[in-house]
This record gives C-alpha cells, sequence and structure tokens, in this order.
C-alpha cells in the first residue's frame, strides 16, 4: 500500500491540474459584473466596460499596436502576408475608437498617441492577391479612427499626418469597389482591376459606407490633386451605387442576402432572417446614416426587437467556433460582435425615450460573452482575435452607456 501511494498522490495531482486547465478564463466566458452590482447612479454595465478597457491598455504593445500573427490550427484562408497586417490594422484601429469614447486620463491619453503614431505609420495594406483582399476592413475602420482623431483637440499637432494617411486609406478603399457597387473581399473565378463584384457582401458595403459618411464629414479627398472636399471630393456616384447595392440586397423580411451569388437562392440559410440577424443590423445602420428612404425609426425598432429577443440564440449559437459557417442557419463567429456593433449604432439613432430599453438589452447580451480577463472575442483569426473582438466590446458597451444615460 505505501508503493501505491505516490503513484495515487501524483494521479490526483495530474487531475487537479487538468481540471484547473479545462477551467480557463480562456475556455469558460463569464460576465466580469461586481456581485456588489454598480454604486448608486453608476452606468450598469461599468464594471464589464472598465475591465474591456483595462485589457486594451494592458495589450497594447510597444509599437503602438494590438493583435499577434499567431498561426492557429485550421485558422482562415489567408492569401499572403499581407492580410496579417490588414487585421492588425484594422484591430488597432478599433481598439483605438474604443479608448477615444473613454474619459480622459494620463494612461488613456498616453495610449492613444501611441496608437494613432503607429496607425499613422502602420504597414501599407494593398490586395493581398488577385483573389483576396481583406484590406477593405482595414481601410474602413482606419478611417473611421483617424477621422475621429482629427476632430479631437489632443491630437491637433498630428492633424495633418492623420488626415494625409486617411485620405490614402480612402483611395485604397475605392480602389476596391466592386463592379456591381459593392464591397467584397474575395473574388475567385475572376481577375480585374476592380473586383468583379461575384462575391461583393452587403455587410461589408455596409461597414464601408458608415465609413466613408464619416469621411464625408471630414472632408477627405479621394483623388489627389481634387479641389472640393464636398460631395464631388467623395464621389456621390460611387456613394450611391454602394446604397443601391445595399438596398437591392435587402429583402422584404428584414434579412439580406449573403452575397450576390445568394440572389440565385433566396431560401438557402444564410439568406433567412435567422441567418443573417448577424449582418442585417449593419446594412440597415448604412441605410440609415445615408437617410435612404424605407429605414425609418419604426424599421430599426423592429429589427433590433428581432435581434435581441428570442431568435438572438441563433447568432450566439456560432459565437466563438473555429469554422466560418459551420453552426445552425450558416452563421459566421466573427460577425457576432460586428453586428452587436452596428445595433449599438441603431440604438442611438432611436428616439431619445427608447435607447435606454434597447441599451440595457444589448448591454446584458453583451457581457455575457465577456471573459475573465475582460477580453471579448468571437472568433480565433490568428492572434488578433481578442484585440479586435475588445475593440468592439468597448465600442459596444461605450455606446449603451450613451444611450441608458438621461
Amino acid at each position: 500500500m505505501r508503493k501505491l501511494m505516490p503513484i495515487i498522490a501524483l494521479a490526483l495531482l495530474v487531475a487537479a491540474c487538468t481540471k484547473a486547465a479545462n477551467n480557463t478564463p480562456e475556455q469558460k466566458p463569464t460576465p466580469t459584473a461586481d456581485p456588489k452590482g454598480p454604486a448608486a447612479g453608476q452606468f450598469k454595465y461599468q464594471p464589464q466596460l472598465d475591465a474591456a478597457v483595462r485589457w486594451i491598455i494592458d495589450n497594447q504593445k510597444r509599437s503602438g499596436d494590438w493583435g499577434y500573427m499567431e498561426e492557429r490550427p485550421g485558422d482562415i484562408y489567408l492569401g499572403s502576408i499581407n492580410s496579417l497586417h490588414v487585421w492588425g490594422n484594422a484591430s488597432t484601429a478599433l481598439c483605438l475608437m474604443g479608448l477615444l469614447m473613454q474619459p480622459q486620463t494620463a494612461e488613456i491619453n498616453a495610449a492613444l498617441h501611441k496608437g494613432f503614431e503607429y496607425l499613422i505609420d502602420a504597414p501599407d495594406t494593398p490586395r493581398a492577391t488577385m483573389n483576396t483582399f481583406y484590406n477593405v476592413w482595414s481601410h474602413a475602420y482606419m478611417i473611421q479612427a483617424l477621422t475621429r482623431a482629427m476632430a479631437d483637440e489632443r491630437f491637433a499637432a498630428i492633424k495633418p499626418r492623420l488626415r494625409k494617411r486617411a485620405e490614402h486609406e480612402l483611395r485604397r478603399l475605392m480602389d476596391h469597389q466592386s463592379l456591381d457597387g459593392g464591397w467584397g473581399y474575395y473574388d475567385f473565378d475572376h481577375r480585374s482591376i476592380n473586383p468583379s463584384g461575384d462575391l461583393s457582401t452587403p455587410f461589408t458595403t455596409a461597414a464601408v459606407l458608415v465609413a466613408l459618411h464619416e469621411a464625408f464629414r471630414a472632408d477627405l479627398r479621394m483623388r489627389r490633386g481634387e479641389t472640393s472636399p464636398d460631395g464631388d471630393g467623395l464621389r456621390d456616384h460611387n456613394v450611391q451605387i454602394a446604397l443601391d447595392y445595399v438596398q437591392r440586397h435587402r429583402i422584404p423580411n428584414g434579412a439580406y442576402y449573403y452575397s450576390s451569388g445568394h440572389m440565385h437562392y433566396p431560401q438557402g440559410s444564410a439568406n433567412l432572417p435567422r441567418g443573417s440577424m448577424g449582418r442585417s443590423q449593419s446594412g440597415d445602420n448604412a441605410l440609415f446614416t445615408w437617410g435612404r428612404k424605407g429605414i425609418t425609426q419604426d424599421v430599426l425598432k423592429a429589427q433590433l426587437d428581432y435581434f435581441m429577443g428570442p431568435e438572438h440564440v441563433f447568432i450566439e449559437i456560432g459565437r466563438g467556433r473555429q469554422y466560418p459557417h459551420e453552426a445552425w442557419y450558416a452563421t459566421a463567429p466573427y460577425y457576432y460582435y460586428f453586428g452587436h456593433y452596428y445595433a449599438a449604432r441603431n440604438v442611438l439613432a432611436l428616439p431619445k425615450a427608447d435607447q435606454f430599453k434597447y441599451g440595457d438589452k444589448l448591454g446584458e447580451l453583451t457581457v455575457a460573452g465577456q471573459y475573465d480577463d475582460g477580453s471579448f472575442w468571437d472568433y480565433p483569426l490568428y492572434g488578433y482575435h481578442k484585440a479586435y473582438g475588445t475593440g468592439y466590446g468597448v465600442l459596444i458597451l461605450s455606446k449603451v452607456k450613451l444611450a441608458m444615460q438621461p
């Protein structure tokens, strides 16, 4: 029996270690709420927002950016190493936008200045290959981050440099507008200077249109030598055909076709309301932001009711999965927080009397997926998942905070 004691002790130790490993924060998302609840008058989800901001500050790299080029088994198709720079630039832009919405502190200001210095000189991201161009995402979110910094007095000294890089990103973005007016990130069947649009997607186009609206307000110019920084500078034609693209892909039931090719089989699972719900919020937000007829505040409310109601489980079931579109109704994990971000924008577009209710519910759904370290993530994208996910998370909760203010 004495001889067995060391073996039994070793077995118990291994079992304890295995149990601990299986219950790491990475594998067990839990809300990080203060068990005592928020203080009187405090934002209900302030502890979760603070934890997410803390993660962003603590995980900023010396160079000022966020995320790492880490390969994971079965990761998404890369195209070329340029795609890694794309995800790094986009993740950094999202984190910076999140920090811009926080009350000023010396620590946050230092992180912002460091981050925008990086973004101004970040690696350029032209088309990765003829058939793969994820760079539409970095262009869109960099434009939003850079133009918001341009309007902030804290960055007055570097405003010319911010503008120069933002206009460069705008030119890159417009070079990728497809022949059908939309934007996508693949074009496998054709090789053309401008993508053919065979795989344009309404949700990508919607994200671009939101960025273009901010570029329009910041008077960015699309081409060198243009003298008019208004509608002509943004080439109103390009905006209108993009809006036309999104609008004709909107189905009367509120769903959106996944891509141009999906219009040929409208009953495909991705095109049904349950399959589209992670993408529909962005389409509605883009059309509403640009003032397109048919997308009213009542429409936004009806879509938010659906998104945050019992049907939410059909987007929730896809979060955190390794492979795109393997979940019910072909939902993909990487538009989980994407969808919640544009839902937050739609909440703030409602009458003030309605914002508290919708904001509270959206906050509840968002923090339910927060990890113990304060981060958010929905898809294991190389080493960028926590960076872009937490950037989205801070943006969502910051907008929810605005919605819930009196």
